[in-house]
């Protein structure tokens, strides 16, 4: 062997090292609910009779431990950034396929879930997750390919965080050991004093995208029911929120949907109590707690009141 081929080999050979290592090491989770509600998903273990979809304000707002019941259990699939198109997929492509039909979904509705920017997820990113059988039946799909490919390897898929994982901070803002059937508490000291001034773009897409799932769920028999986690009113002006807030309103009305909303019709103490809060969207452990305490109450209430009117849902 010649020493300039030598030299190449030996570089090559430290090249694929260290991409090895940086892969190893960027694939630490930092998100440790993720694999485990994808693991529930292809592989059910809990079988919800009541499923919570969403994004993050759903994720670390409702605890399924104080909705279940001896004969109802509860299972909160709110995925971060997750919106209407995701959950279009998502629920064609692996839910109805892997799990058994639930008779309630709980879609936790924000007024910011048809902005391309609050729901950026795409199924596709998630194919780290994917079992390697799904993922083959994925690769089918040419438009998709190269994002399911490459999210499959570490240091690309978190490419974005190297600078962040050398030289930032990494407190734990996702307590792993409160975690249950898809919630986590989110921890963190948002600052809560200065105004937001965030107004929605909605997206025809993702609203399409939102009909066409609650097509599904009637096709499928599925009752749902819309809440909004409460967030933090002192920092947000009504009128930013009010065009998102009308048309989901709309829907839920023209579709007959129950509708718990805890931003604007359900006000309570929760709103305006900073200690509840991890930031102005995300509620912390201690206000999860009282506000999932809050929401069995009126789920029950309304649950009654639906049954007495419609009869129990089918099985």
């Amino acid at each position: 062997m010649g020493r300039r081929l030598k030299k190449k080999v030996l570089f090559f050979s430290l090249f694929i090292i260290i991409l090895v290592f940086m892969d190893y090491w960027l694939d630490q989770e930092l998100n440790p609910h993720y694999p485990l509600q994808y693991s529930e998903v292809f592989h059910p273990k809990v079988n919800a009779d009541v499923i919570i979809i969403g994004a993050s304000h759903a994720t670390h707002g409702i605890n399924p431990k104080y909705l279940e019941s001896e004969h109802l259990k509860v299972y909160n699939f709110s995925l971060n950034g997750a919106g209407p198109t995701f959950y279009l997929n998502w629920y064609n492509k692996i839910f109805r396929q892997y799990y058994r039909r639930p008779l309630y979904v709980i879609y936790v509705v924000h007024w910011g879930m048809f902005d391309e920017e609050f729901a950026q997820r795409k199924l596709e990113q998630d194919s780290s997750y994917f079992p390697f059988h799904f993922l083959l039946k994925e690769f089918r799909a040419i438009k998709t390919l190269k994002t399911l490919a490459l999210n499959r390897f570490a240091f690309i898929r978190e490419r974005k965080q190297l600078t962040h994982r050398l030289f930032g901070k990494h407190p734990e803002v996702y307590l792993l050991s409160r975690y249950y059937n898809g919630f986590i508490p989110y921890e963190r000291k948002g600052n809560l004093e200065k105004e937001k001034n965030v107004k929605p773009r909605n997206s025809r897409a993702q609203i399409r995208a939102f009909e066409e799932l609650l097509d599904d769920f009637e096709k499928n028999k599925i009752q749902v029911i819309f809440v909004v986690v409460p967030g933090y009113l002192p920092v947000r002006s009504a009128s930013d929120i009010s065009e998102s807030m009308e048309l989901i309103h709309k829907i839920a009305e023209k579709r007959g949907i129950s509708f718990l909303d805890y931003e604007t019709e359900r006000k309570t103490s929760i709103n305006t109590n900073p200690s509840l809060f991890s930031d102005w969207i995300h509620l912390n452990e201690k206000g999860s707690d009282v506000f999932s305490k809050l929401l069995k109450s009126d789920l029950e209430f309304l649950l009654k009141q639906k049954e007495a009117k419609e009869g129990a849902p089918p099985t």
